[in-house]
């Protein structure tokens, strides 16, 4: 099965929910929530789909059964999207109809822009049927802002965030400021109308931008929660929870760590940029 080497460590849980749960445990003793992600993308063979598919059956009735306050983050090219988009559907029915029946949540991961489309498809369509799912959008690409129409026209439960693939300049904001302030204005809208929104950033800015507008507003705790990934700010996590904020965060475990990283620590050279940043920012 392998090890994950010291640099990646960090930011990866282990490689199976065994090596992940007193970290979970942990953070659940500090009135934190976890969002736990099986790592893993793209997959080409219906075999390791079904893998995937029973391993997050698995993990759902495991969180059930250690009562974790913690729900599943999962892409749906790991079960099969990129092979056969019936065969995916069967999968994602199996894990929203056991998360439905355990009242564990599901958040579709969003990937690449050319997944965007699809992710939010599937997301309308389950949505419908199920209470447990959700999506993720990401500011940084231009069609975001009406997107979040559809998820506020279906259940209105998301998670933003910034974005984490490199994206071509027709299709998204390049510049961090440009970035940062549509986050707010999206933001904005999602705390006064959706149902429940994860604010998923690092950025102090934008992190006392959507508290003083939590407690301008006065939004209910049941309707947002900030969320950040495992390895970075911790203290920071400490300090939200304390003062009363939801606070989540992201853990993912698994063999496949290395798309994980690459992907979203390195290859942008802004996510590269935030986490040398922030890699001794408490």
């Amino acid at each position: 099965m392998g090890s994950i080497p010291f640099y990646a460590k960090r930011f990866v849980a282990g490689t199976t929910f065994h090596e992940a749960l007193p970290i979970v445990k942990k953070l659940n003793q500090k009135n934190i929530c976890v969002t736990l992600d099986v790592l893993g993308e793209n997959v080409k063979k219906k075999s390791q789909c079904e893998v995937f598919t029973n391993e997050y059956l698995e993990l759902i009735s495991k969180i059930s059964e250690e009562k974790l306050n913690a729900y599943v983050s999962i892409k749906l090219t790991m079960l099969g999207l990129d092979i056969d988009e019936d065969f995916c559907t069967l999968n994602l029915k199996k894990i929203l109809g056991k998360a439905d029946a355990l009242s564990c949540r599901v958040a579709f991961d969003m990937e690449g822009s050319n997944y965007t489309e699809k992710t939010l498809a599937y997301y309308e369509k389950m949505s419908s049927i199920f209470r447990s799912a959700e999506i993720v959008l990401q500011a940084y690409l231009f069609r975001t802002e009406k997107d979040i129409e559809r998820v506020l026209n279906s259940n209105g439960r998301l998670r933003l965030c910034k974005g984490a693939y490199k994206e071509p300049e027709t299709l998204a904001f390049q510049k961090m400021s440009e970035i940062r302030e549509n986050y707010k204005k999206l933001v904005s809208r999602l705390l006064l109308n959706g149902k429940r929104v994860c604010i998923a950033s690092h950025d102090d800015e934008i992190i006392n931008f959507c508290k003083d507008f939590i407690n301008k507003n006065h939004i209910s705790k049941d309707r947002y929660e900030f969320q950040m990934l495992y390895g970075m700010r911790e203290k920071t996590w400490l300090a939200i929870s304390g003062s009363g904020y939801n606070m989540t965060v992201y853990v993912p475990y698994g063999i496949d760590w290395k798309a994980y990283f690459s992907r979203r620590i390195v290859e942008r050279k802004e996510n590269l940029f935030f986490v040398l940043k922030n890699f001794f920012k408490s």
